[in-house]
């Protein structure tokens, strides 16, 4: 009987000692991660962020949700909270403020962030919140389907919203090369992708040629003059490169009116039209070899150029200014033959001085000149001429 006692003493022994020591080990994981945590959490934030982050609550709390304009709004500000702070305390600042899970919290960003396009409809369909949830889970296209079935008097559950939408993708088709893929679905996709990445290398060249700009804009308004060298070294192949990524993107293509049986061409936008100066901008930006004399460009380039490259990276308003020199017409057609000739041309080169150097009298110049031709005769030139 002692036997079975110690053997019962030994076994609860052992698990109480397996449960210290899974406690001990608890305890010290979790010291271990406290001590790795970012410091950023316990960083004190700026007043001004403090101060936002308080008036964004008030507005938050304010909010019940029982509108879709609510839930845009609520959405926008989750996301600009989000912004403000460092995203490792987003989620205790969201429970102890807002009562909203992170999980909760980017639902509502991505209605706000994907269907913002679409708000007015939605509104005037007063779409639920979780229907909302659903929607903001689709594709674009499947977006603007859904939309339309509202707009045609149909009355979409969420349940019906999420299978019409599709749920979560078969991961075997998100694998598949979209070249492999026919039909329109699968010309879709390639058109996606390629519209994606070409709009990420356009908006990073052209934000390159406007930080150029406004760099030698900085020295005429400090009342220098624009050094043209080091701007066509800035600017040119760049601006072509986005002159030929927006041609693939936006430009229309249609029939050269003289080559009726000839191949398509990219027609322009338009000169009174944003987008319109912005092409004609980098067109004539990426062809040194067309540039108009330095009072002429510097002109252009501080009431047309710089404005249209604003409008295109920062989506400012474009105002049409006065009529000032044209610019060379777009001739796809002549495109590559140009590109050529320009990639010869060398710029003049230019003082990098403060001020511009004085204008010379034609007299004075032609007085130069023959002083320098009668000093480069040989002695047998001079008795000839004489």
């Amino acid at each position: 009987m002692s036997s079975i006692d110690r053997k019962v003493q030994r076994t609860a022994a052992a698990k109480q000692t397996k449960k210290t020591r899974a406690e001990n080990n608890t305890a010290a994981k979790k010291k271990v991660r406290a001590a790795r945590a970012p410091k950023e959490i316990d960083e004190p934030l700026s007043p001004e962020a403090e101060a936002r982050l308080s008036e964004l609550v008030k507005r938050i709390v304010s909010l019940h949700r029982k509108s879709t304009g609510q839930v845009f709004e609520l959405g926008e500000c989750l996301a600009e909270a989000k912004s403000v702070q460092p995203i490792k305390r987003y989620g205790r600042w969201l429970k102890e403020n807002c009562g909203y899970s992170v999980r909760s919290a980017w639902s509502f960003i991505s209605v706000h962030e994907r269907l913002a396009d679409h708000r007015e409809r939605l509104e005037q369909h007063a779409v639920g919140t979780t229907a909302l949830f659903e929607l903001a889970k689709g594709e674009p296209d499947q977006i603007e389907d859904v939309i339309k079935q509202f707009d045609e008097g149909k009355s979409l559950k969420p349940m019906e919203i999420k299978a019409l939408i599709g749920g979560k993708k078969n991961e075997a088709e998100e694998h598949i090369d979209p070249r492999q893929l026919g039909g329109k679905a699968g010309l879709q996709k390639m058109a996606a992708a390629k519209l994606k990445s070409d709009m990420q290398e356009f908006h990073r060249l052209a934000a390159l040629v406007l930080e150029e700009l406004e760099e030698a804009i900085s020295r005429v308004t400090a009342g220098k003059r624009i050094i043209m060298r080091a701007l066509a070294t800035g600017v040119e192949l760049r601006a072509r490169h986005a002159s030929d990524l927006f041609k693939d993107i936006a430009a229309p293509l249609r029939l050269v009116d003289h080559l009726p049986r000839g191949n398509l061409s990219h027609a322009k936008i338009g000169d009174q039209t944003g987008w319109g100066a912005v092409q004609d901008s980098l067109y004539r930006l990426g062809g040194v070899g067309s540039w108009p004399p330095r009072d002429e460009m510097e002109k252009w380039v501080i009431e047309v150029a710089h404005p249209a490259l604003r409008f295109a990276v920062h989506g400012e308003p474009y105002v049409v200014s006065a009529k000032l020199p044209d610019a060379p017409v777009l001739d796809v057609a002549k495109a590559e033959i140009e590109v050529t000739n320009n990639d010869r041309i060398v710029v003049d080169k230019e003082t990098d001085a403060d001020e511009t150097t004085p204008s010379i009298s034609v007299a004075e110049l032609d007085a130069t000149l023959n002083g320098l031709m009668a000093a480069s005769k040989t002695p047998a030139e001079a008795r000839m001429s004489r």
